[in-house]
């Protein structure tokens, strides 16, 4: 009967090892993937906004450049200016004057907000994820306690049999 409930909790202790320990392993790992994840789009996201702030000082610069020499700034160089901001700005512009600044600037102001929210979102996310890894890792560490000591009470089970034997 001592063999047989040894043998029965080594059994229990590698199946916890096996399908539960192992399950919560492979949680963690997707949950550090998660924030691995994260952490590129909030590096490309910063990056997103350094752009758009090189952009917009490339903006004031051309046309600071324009109003001190006293000449309009070629069409191609406009155009192309215009595309690449169209490409980053949620609202179109049509022409690149300064009348317009403000719009612009505001236009730009409003992209960096967003894109700073998103990097927020993702830090607040990463944050619960860490939570949740942090109790899964400490799941972990109690199964493996515990597989542990149903593994030394089965084998001292079975090596009770043994003991027994020898006394007599």
């Amino acid at each position: 009967m001592l063999v047989a409930t040894g043998l029965l909790l080594n059994v229990i202790s590698a199946l916890m090892t096996n399908f539960f320990i192992d399950d919560i392993t492979r949680q963690t790992n997707e949950i550090i993937q998660r924030q691995q994840n994260n952490e590129e789009l909030i590096s490309l996201t910063w990056q997103q906004v350094e752009t758009v702030e090189r952009k917009r000082e490339f903006v004031l610069q051309l046309l600071s450049a324009s109003q001190i020499h006293k000449q309009p700034i070629a069409k191609e160089v406009t155009d192309q200016v215009i595309n690449e901001l169209n490409y980053w700005l949620d609202k179109k512009i049509e022409r690149l004057v300064l009348e317009d600044i403000p719009a612009l600037m505001v236009a730009i102001d409003d992209i960096q907000h967003n894109q700073r929210e998103k990097i927020n979102q993702l830090y607040l996310e990463n944050l619960e994820l860490l939570e949740i890894h942090d109790d899964k890792m400490k799941s972990i560490s109690r199964l493996r306690n515990l597989a542990l000591f149903l593994q030394v009470i089965g084998l001292a089970l079975v090596l009770a049999r043994d003991l027994n034997r020898r006394e007599y």
